[in-house]
């Protein structure tokens, strides 16, 4: 019988470190619902002799010096999985309960302090496509990730994992239906929609709510990473333990920069305000809202993604759905007056994210 992509499964858990990875035993992994068809890109790095292979022309011998691995996945708005995404590459995490609340959390990201740690959280990745593939990848980091909503459809996001170059095949990973699995089923989920999403824009305290104006918006916060030196030849860390022939892996997968850009498409209006604001370089805050069904009481699923300090760099006319609109692009900087570049408030009912994959 022929395996198609509905015999695919991708999951993901929480590691302590960079180097442990996550114990395989039931319930230890969690579900990732992809809207994609894809798996890892493993890469083994080999080099060969070919500059020194005298007599001939081209090379004798080829040999394996590291491995190198990652995946890209995009996953549907549900405000309880956008959080661990966020939780992966923002290493400033608080969780608080809003008043009146009982079940419902707010949970707070910004970015990881650089001066505290460049390191941050890695999970074992796990995927398996039919009878054939059934693999592990530990030590995964993120590099960042993609946020969107258009049109009236539910929010989505993309992000990338960064392996250390080690996959495990033949896993001992087990999926639903097997019983008691490795990897437990994602339940009670809830999406965000483009359609619940507000913009507010302000200029020297004077806000801008977009209201019916607005029609889709981007969100692309990305780190750099430093890859070649998370190998480190002194940590004599191979893709097989005992076997120092089989290619080093990495030992710790750091970033460098951070950095936000985005873009926002809004109808039209006139005296184009958003093309004066490029012109004048204007320094703005953005405030992005989503807010979806009620938690409880009077609290809703909602996310609050805030901007201090951000600058036009294109505004141009472009046409949605026959209508005149502007297409707006920009970059965000670290406001010294707030200390911070972004900062993230997303309510549902997830506990904590520390313990939540």
């Amino acid at each position: 019988m022929s395996d198609t992509q509905t015999n695919r499964g991708y999951a993901w858990g929480l590691q302590t470190n960079f180097t442990t990875q996550k114990t395989i035993a039931a319930a230890a992994l969690k579900q990732i619902l992809a809207m994609d068809n894809n798996f890892i890109e493993y890469t083994p790095k080999t080099v060969d002799n070919e500059e020194w292979a005298h007599g001939v022309n081209s090379a004798t011998e080829q040999w394996l010096e590291a491995h190198d691995a990652s995946v890209q996945h995009t996953i549907p708005g549900h405000s309880q999985e956008l959080g661990k995404v966020f939780y992966l590459n923002h290493g400033q995490y608080s969780v608080s309960t809003p008043s009146g609340g009982t079940t419902s959390k707010e949970h707070n990201f910004k970015p990881t302090d650089p001066t505290v740690t460049r390191q941050d959280k890695a999970v074992t990745y796990a995927e398996y496509f039919g009878a054939g593939w059934n693999v592990v990848m530990p030590r995964a980091v993120s590099d960042g990730y993609t946020l969107k909503g258009s049109e009236l459809g539910v929010l989505t996001c993309d992000f990338s994992l960064l392996g250390a170059g080690l996959i495990i095949p033949n896993s001992s990973v087990t999926w639903y239906p097997t019983a008691t699995p490795t990897v437990s089923r994602l339940t009670g989920l809830h999406k965000l929609f483009n359609t619940q999403v507000n913009l507010v824009v302000t200029d020297n305290a004077t806000p801008t709510t977009y209201g019916c104006r607005y029609r889709s918006f981007e969100i692309a916060f990305k780190k750099t990473m430093l890859s070649d030196a998370g190998y480190k030849p002194g940590c004599a860390d191979f893709a097989i333990s005992n076997d120092p022939t089989s290619g080093v892996i990495r030992s710790a997968h750091e970033f460098d920069k951070q950095m936000v850009d985005f873009t926002f498409v809004v109808d039209m209006a006139t005296g184009s305000p958003e093309f004066i604001a490029v012109q004048q370089q204007k320094p703005l805050d953005v405030l992005l809202t989503a807010t979806g069904g009620i938690i409880e009481g009077a609290i809703n699923h909602k996310l609050s993604y805030i901007l201090p300090l951000i600058k036009y760099k294109t505004s141009k006319p472009t046409v949605t759905n026959g209508i005149a609109t502007f297409t707006i692009s920009g970059k965000a900087f670290y406001d010294f007056t707030t200390n911070k570049m972004l900062e993230i408030k997303l309510v549902n009912d997830v506990a904590t994210y520390a313990s939540a994959f």
